[in-house]
């Protein structure tokens, strides 16, 4: 049911990222670059507080580890795309780096709808394999 909530905000988040590249790179007035920039954190945040509730409920008994290893890895790839982004910045602007970004995340949220559709066969599994 928390994935469930996630859909809605899916069908903008890539479009609001990808209008976000292209008022940056035609340096549109910066009203719609706030505006844009609103759209795409407010669907972010979204999607991360329904998926980190996932987390937590799909991971009795060890949803701090879960928690801990979700931070770590959003830290790790925070790093690298942040290290990456500068020189591709350079290489192909604003717009392209972020339809770029706007197509990693439509494959995120593919991934989560593969979870949300096939998540309950796989727990159902694991906890046949457990016992």
């Amino acid at each position: 049911m928390r994935l469930e909530s996630t859909k809605a905000a899916m069908w903008w988040l890539p479009p609001a990222v990808t209008g976000y590249a292209w008022v940056c790179q035609e340096h549109v007035h910066v009203s719609a670059m706030c505006a844009m920039l609103f759209f795409s954190g407010f669907f972010s945040v979204w999607i991360y507080s329904s998926t980190l509730a996932y987390i937590v409920d799909s991971n009795p008994g060890r949803s701090s580890s879960a928690v801990a290893m979700n931070s770590l890895f959003r830290g790790a790839s925070g790093f690298v795309a942040a290290e990456i982004a500068v020189p591709l910045q350079g290489a192909i602007g604003d717009g392209g780096l972020y339809t770029a970004w706007a197509g990693m995340l439509l494959l995120a949220e593919l991934m989560i709808l593969l979870v949300l559709y096939k998540g309950k066969r796989w727990r159902e599994t694991s906890n046949r394999t457990e016992k």
